[in-house]
């Protein structure tokens, strides 16, 4: 294959003319531009000749490649990608197709460059990798789930279904008391499971939260209860009044 540039913009275009040039140059590529053309049509001569003009505003694009693929004569490719008529501009990355722009319509063509060079963060010659998102650290998620509610039980299943005796127990004293609560199935996340005794500094389960600060088991809320304690440190609206 050969590459072309234009002299004035020094816009590299390979034009290729074998399938297995073309295989080549888009399989590890983040995007191509592809032009299926004939030389003896005029739009694509004049489409060729914008994309130099325009290559003053697309040069910091520099991963993009540029292809010229004669259509007729990869009769393969074109078949493979519906070419029905030229000009036609595929673009790809690596060797998936991304859009599509069927004859000579410079804006169209642009306007979809530009759309998928922004969605492949590709700027100034270097595609920009997004780091992955760090799960935020345990502390901190712990913090957010004892606050996610102004009474918070953490206990072994759910209100509806307790998963062992103390967790029961909880879940009674709280229902008979009209609490309105949420709750957090520490079997679900065994981080969260570990995690809270050490942050809590208390080591076993269940655990009631009121306000964000550590209430305790079931024998302290047992004794809250027996003394009219509990009433006191409940937000009102989480002790709603007994029909």
């Amino acid at each position: 294959f050969c590459v072309k540039s234009y002299k004035k913009n020094k816009m590299p275009i390979l034009n290729l003319t074998t399938k297995e040039e073309f295989e080549l140059m888009i399989k590890n590529q983040p995007l191509c531009l592809v032009h299926f053309y004939a030389d003896w049509v005029d739009q694509c001569v004049h489409m060729d000749k914008i994309l130099g003009q325009k290559w003053t505003n697309l040069k910091e694009y520099k991963l993009v490649r540029f292809i010229r693929i004669p259509a007729e004569d990869v009769p393969e490719i074109s078949l493979r990608y519906k070419i029905n008529a030229v000009p036609t501009f595929i673009l790809l990355s690596k060797g998936e197709v991304l859009d599509r722009v069927e004859g000579a319509n410079p804006s169209s063509l642009i306007s979809a460059l530009k759309t998928q060079v922004n969605g492949l963060n590709i700027k100034v010659g270097t595609r920009v990798i997004k780091p992955p998102v760090e799960p935020p650290p345990l502390e901190e998620r712990l913090k957010k789930l004892i606050n996610s509610a102004p009474v918070m039980l953490f206990m072994k299943g759910d209100a509806a279904h307790p998963r062992c005796g103390f967790s029961t127990q909880m879940v009674q004293l709280l229902n008979s008391n009209f609490v309105t609560y949420k709750t957090f199935d520490i079997l679900s996340d065994n981080e969260v499971r570990e995690g809270l005794k050490k942050f809590s500094n208390w080591p076993t389960y269940p655990q009631l939260y009121i306000n964000g600060e550590l209430i305790g088991g079931v024998d302290i809320v047992k004794e809250l209860i027996a003394c009219e304690e509990l009433k006191k440190k409940l937000p009102r609206y989480a002790l709603p009044t007994r029909q």
